[in-house]
């Protein structure tokens, strides 16, 4: 037993750089396959593909509706007829250019546009109040000029109807002045036909509702408008654009 054991260390003294070399490697061995082991069981992330954008409007998977921004309205600069006609006047004479003049430089597409998008609402409104369609129609064209004016445009004012001391819904200021600003233009169609049945204007209802040249000149004889001459534009406008049928 004490010779085996004098031997063994005789054999480490002499061998013990050896011995120290393969110590060191067979530690390097098991470092490097505990390393690989630990690295198997560690779990590789999943890159997640991205998603693609998905269209203004179109409902996501919780049901919700992504919110988007409409198309900007066009400047008035960009559509035909829509000058102040308030301050115009022709170059060659003297005559002072009306609004009747501006609304025939509007594009014809626009007008027709108008006249069928609210003729059934003017057709109802004379049902309800007795005054004639072709009235309400070739009103909001003069006024509005065919919705293209600013009041129109950003108000929902369809016949540039003024704040009055007794208005108390929102309103718009178009170059200083203060007009009434409605929710929509069926909103605009219903307030002209009650400010044209009730207080200064409730004696018009006495008037036959198909008789558009009665109430043209009733409503320039009671000052509906600023606008000089308006029983003749009206009554031009509704020659012109064939609005007595919307009366029938």
């Amino acid at each position: 037993m004490g010779a085996s054991t004098d031997q063994i260390k005789a054999y480490l003294q002499r061998n013990w750089f050896k011995l120290g070399i393969a110590a060191i490697l067979l530690f390097l061995v098991l470092k490097k396959d505990l390393s690989f082991r630990i690295n198997l069981n560690t779990p590789i992330p999943i890159e997640q593909p991205q998603q693609p954008p998905r269209p203004a409007g179109q409902k996501g998977e919780d049901g919700s509706r992504e919110r988007y921004t409409e198309a900007r309205q066009p400047a008035a600069a960009d559509l035909p007829g829509t000058e102040r006609f308030e301050l115009l006047s022709s170059s060659g004479g003297r005559r002072e250019v009306q609004a009747i003049d501006q609304l025939e430089l509007v594009d014809k597409e626009i007008v027709q546009g108008y006249i069928k998008r609210f003729g059934k609402v003017a057709v109802a409104e004379r049902k309800k109040f007795g005054i004639p369609a072709s009235i309400i129609l070739a009103n909001a064209l003069l006024h509005s000029q065919a919705g293209t004016r600013e009041m129109a445009r950003n108000g929902n004012n369809q016949f540039a109807l003024s704040c009055t001391p007794d208005w108390q819904g929102p309103s718009i200021s178009v170059d200083g002045r203060c007009y009434r600003q409605y929710e929509n233009a069926w909103t605009s169609f219903r307030d002209h036909s009650l400010y044209l049945t009730t207080g200064t204007f409730a004696h018009l209802q006495q008037l036959p509702n198909d008789d558009y040249k009665a109430w043209a000149n009733a409503l320039e004889k009671a000052v509906f408008s600023p606008e000089k001459n308006l029983a003749r534009q009206l009554i031009r406008v509704i020659e012109n654009y064939g609005l007595a049928q919307w009366d029938e």
